[in-house]
């Protein structure tokens, strides 16, 4: 019979264990079109579906932003429960596909996040 090599066994062991762990501090931030309008099914013919070009986390200190590709210049608010801006940004997607909204000093409660780039108007709620 074979016998194992105890430290690389050990090893995967912890990595088997501990990757699925990784991810558990960081949660999806759902985001969706602004425009109602985009939500109506046609009575005839077919609807091709919508991709969103950003993937949006959240996690203890900030709301991250992950564009997929370029799509230009995207224009980044935060709105606070009474609709006062608390964050507004401009991202620069021909540069950086990734941007951080540093939440830290935010006061608890729920915010509107809205993304705007092109034509399209995406809007999503997170809650610190």
């Amino acid at each position: 019979m074979k016998k194992i090599n105890l430290p690389l066994f050990s090893i995967l062991m912890l990595l088997l264990f501990t990757l699925p762990f990784q991810s558990t501090s960081a949660r999806d931030v759902p985001i969706k079109s602004e425009d109602p309008s985009d939500y109506n099914i046609p009575s005839t013919g077919t609807r091709a579906p919508v991709s969103i070009a950003l993937n949006v986390t959240q996690n203890e200190t900030d709301v991250t932003l992950n564009f997929l590709y370029p799509v230009g210049t995207a224009l980044v608010t935060v709105e606070n429960e009474n609709g006062e801006v608390v964050y507004l940004e401009t991202v620069d997607t021909f540069t950086t596909l990734d941007a951080y909204i540093d939440t830290q000093n935010f006061d608890g409660g729920v915010y509107t996040l809205k993304i705007s780039y092109g034509s399209t108007n995406l809007v999503g709620e997170f809650e610190l």
